[in-house]
């Protein structure tokens, strides 16, 4: 399955597909800080200088990350974690890699450094909820998308992903709520209108239903291959054709 291209992903917000319809939400993920020239974490006012050592450290991984070279951006970030372990931009980092890498437990750890040496650190919360979704640990997964949603009430893409965890739950009416909430705010996140379309189609609501799917597809570009083509094969079926 490719992997999507978020070039504004700036805010250090964790992003995910919705590529599924039915009794589950299949999801595709991109961490926060991935981004080629983002930070790999956005700093708390408390946030300690990075040394110089550390700093280059950080930087070589964050490359070696943006240009898909996941085994050299695992070793510089463990580099960097070795060199100071409290350094939650370094975990924060890790933690991205480790997921790509499917090392989900690992990572979860490596989430959890980088909140205890920054709790403020929003797109860790964010990821490790991420992260924990894709673990089918919803409920965690719910409560990391809350806690970053208390650090930033209006943060688009974090409160879809809490309303796709209410629709993987079956809880229509909170995912309603929370995917039109998380529209209102950024009415460009494509993966919303993804989500509304198989919230509406779970309710019967056909036209709702065509209308959203069809929004989604015409958004773009970005969006995954497979959530492109399950939109359009979700549409057909609605038709009729």
């Amino acid at each position: 399955m490719g992997r999507p291209n978020y070039p504004d992903d700036r805010q250090g917000r964790a992003r995910v597909w919705s590529v599924g319809v039915g009794a589950s939400l299949l999801i595709v993920l991109l961490l926060a800080g991935c981004a080629s020239g983002t930070p790999a974490a956005p700093a708390s006012p408390a946030a300690p200088t990075v040394s110089g050592d550390l700093a280059a450290l950080l930087t070589s991984a964050q490359a070696a990350l943006d240009s898909g070279n996941l085994s050299a951006a695992e070793q510089s970030y463990r580099a960097a974690v070795s060199r100071d372990p409290k350094s939650g931009q370094a975990q924060f980092g890790l933690g991205n890699t480790l997921v790509r890498l499917g090392k989900l437990a690992e990572a979860e750890t490596a989430y959890k450094a980088a909140l205890a040496a920054d709790p403020g650190m929003m797109a860790a919360h964010a990821n490790l909820g991420v992260t924990y979704y894709q673990m089918t640990q919803l409920s965690k997964a719910a409560d990391e998308f809350t806690a970053a949603l208390k650090l930033n009430p209006n943060d688009a893409a974090t409160t879809y992903l809490l309303g796709a965890v209410r629709l993987q739950e079956k809880n229509l009416a909170e995912a309603e709520k929370l995917l039109l909430k998380a529209r209102d705010l950024d009415p460009r996140l494509p993966e919303v209108y993804y989500g509304l379309g198989a919230l509406y189609q779970l309710k019967g609501q056909k036209t709702e239903a065509i209308a959203a799917f069809e929004k989604f597809l015409e958004i773009g570009p970005g969006q995954d291959p497979q959530a492109t083509e399950n939109a359009r094969n979700e549409l057909k079926v609605l038709k009729g054709q």
